[in-house]
């Protein structure tokens, strides 16, 4: 059953709902629009300008490269181990099974300070001694993304039937080959969601890192919330602009993917 809103009715629900989606964007505009304003040092000049993103340039490239660096190796480890650990929590349903699923939400709703302070305590001594290396962010990174990589390969292997491997066995396959040829394909749609949503949080993390980083070893993140600390807000506003962008073409990824294998499978 359909309800038509009409009249004033309609108007004051229209109002509302594109109120909520401007106040929403109105942050975002706001930030890339200070990014292109003409700057003098920490100064703005005014008028506009590409001097931000020169700076960022010039100044802190390290921490671009860092970012994408920490956060691809910690999604390739997600994609890998998301999706073993997804596979025995749907196949095996078994009370081991129901534990680690459990367990696996821990670092999702733990807050990602006392997870840092946690990986200050338990990793600065020998022979596990990461403290300052770029080992404990992609650490950190992978333990605390890893959720989304398995819910999301979870979600499509349920719709997966176990008939489909059961078969491929019967044909002579082995399991493992079964798995492989058989269930990672179909898997694949939440596979590849799964890693460019761990992906795009990763990039985006700031409450764990920015206990943990070093001076080789700084982030987007942490540069934008130390630029915004010392005034400099070009450089705060470049950094955020190319992480919103970074995002934005992750999530249009995902999107044209997921609508390519729907038009696959029609």
């Amino acid at each position: 059953v359909q309800l038509e809103i009409r009249g004033g009715f309609s108007a004051l629900i229209h109002t509302l709902c594109y109120a909520v989606v401007g106040l929403a964007t109105l942050p975002i505009a706001v930030v890339i629009y200070t990014s292109f304003l003409q700057t003098k040092g920490p100064v703005f000049s005014g008028g506009f300008g590409l001097n931000s993103y020169a700076r960022v340039i010039q100044e802190v490239p390290e921490v671009i490269v860092n970012t994408f660096r920490f956060s691809l190796v910690a999604t390739l480890l997600i994609t890998v181990v998301g999706g073993l650990m997804s596979y025995v929590i749907v196949r095996r349903e078994t009370k081991m099974a129901g534990f680690l699923d459990s367990v696996l939400m821990v670092p999702y709703v733990v807050p990602g300070v006392v997870m840092a302070i946690g990986f200050l305590l338990t990793f600065n001594q020998p022979p596990i001694d990461l403290v300052g290396t770029g080992a404990i962010i992609i650490l950190i990174l992978f333990i605390r993304r890893l959720p989304y990589g398995v819910r999301a390969t979870s979600a499509v292997l349920r719709q997966i039937k176990p008939s489909i491997e059961e078969a491929a066995v019967s044909l002579g396959a082995s399991p493992a080959k079964a798995f492989l040829k058989v269930t990672v394909p179909l898997m694949m749609p939440g596979i590849v969601a799964g890693a460019m949503m761990s992906f795009i949080t990763a990039i985006n993390e700031l409450s764990s890192t920015l206990l943990l980083y070093t001076a080789p070893t700084t982030t987007m993140p942490v540069r934008v919330y130390s630029a915004v600390l010392d005034g400099e807000f070009g450089i705060a506003a470049a950094l955020s602009t190319i992480l919103l962008l970074s995002s934005g073409l992750c999530v249009y990824g995902v999107l044209r993917f997921s609508q390519s294998k729907e038009n696959a499978f029609v």
